[in-house]
């Protein structure tokens, strides 16, 4: 169930500066699989959890030119979105770290 909020962050630019745009969705926070951990371990990464988001929440945070989210703040501390995957029609997973 959805009942933590985070703030999907998309990078973007406009003319000749970096803007952010940020939306704050409804999110649940899981553990990051053994073999998610792993294989991300393997290449340099250190990913914490995964967020669970609903895929509309995502593609409504996207910036102005189609660009994903790839930064969200989780209880106050701003993490890289490694990999978004969706598990079905209701939810797509963020792994963060």
């Amino acid at each position: 169930m959805r009942n933590d909020v985070c703030t999907l962050i998309s990078i973007y630019t406009s003319g000749a500066k970096q803007e952010r745009k940020e939306t704050e969705v409804y999110c649940e926070k899981k553990s990051a699989g053994r073999t998610e951990y792993y294989a991300a371990y393997a290449v340099g990464l250190r990913p914490r959890f995964v967020l669970s988001v609903d895929p509309m929440d995502f593609e409504d945070a996207s910036g102005p030119g189609g660009e994903l989210p790839s930064i969200v703040v989780y209880g106050g501390k701003e993490y890289n979105i490694y990999r978004d995957y969706n598990t079905d029609e209701s939810a797509i997973e963020l792994t963060v770290g």
